[in-house]
């Protein structure tokens, strides 16, 4: 596989969504179509760096087709629920999580129903609300502290958080 040139993906996209019009394009599926057929018809991108690019907004689609409940359903081959995503099944990753919800708790019941709550309606796999014990967290930063929270930028033990994003901490 070749470097690819993240920059150079992002703009494309950019330009992708930029040229939408929505008068023709007027719903999310005719829109995911035009911007694949953008980046496909690049001519600065690698093929690599266009199934790149594709993949990621597929990622977007599943994301706006599950949030909406719009779109044409396909059978998961993993539970036989009928799913809106491609990329995966919401139903799976919203079992996965229920079936490991005696597996943790923060201590307090109210916390543990919001998270609970949030996991049930989660939709895609790499935006999950879940506890974390400060004991496994380090080298945390003080961003801001106010009454109620306080919001850190924390490095799990072990290893960092698979993406850049701010911990909340009540």
């Amino acid at each position: 596989m070749s470097t690819l040139r993240y920059e150079l993906i992002h703009a494309t996209i950019n330009r992708a969504t930029t040229l939408i019009d929505s008068n023709i394009y007027n719903d999310i599926h005719k829109q995911f179509e035009f911007q694949r057929q953008t980046v496909l018809a690049d001519k600065i991108l690698t093929n690599d760096e266009k199934t790149y690019a594709i993949r990621f907004l597929t990622k977007n689609y599943d994301r706006n087709k599950v949030i909406n409940n719009d779109g044409t359903k396909r059978i998961c081959e993993n539970c036989n629920q009928e799913c809106l995503a491609t990329l995966y099944c919401e139903y799976c990753i919203r079992n996965y999580l229920k079936r490991n919800f005696p597996n943790w708790t923060s201590g307090n019941d109210d916390i543990d129903n919001l998270i609970q709550k949030c996991q049930l309606e989660t939709t895609r796999p790499n935006v999950i609300v879940e506890w974390i014990p400060y004991s496994n967290l380090e080298n945390i930063k003080y961003l801001t502290i106010t009454i109620i929270t306080i919001i850190t930028l924390p490095l799990r033990k072990g290893g960092a958080f698979p993406r850049r994003e701010c911990l909340l901490i009540l």
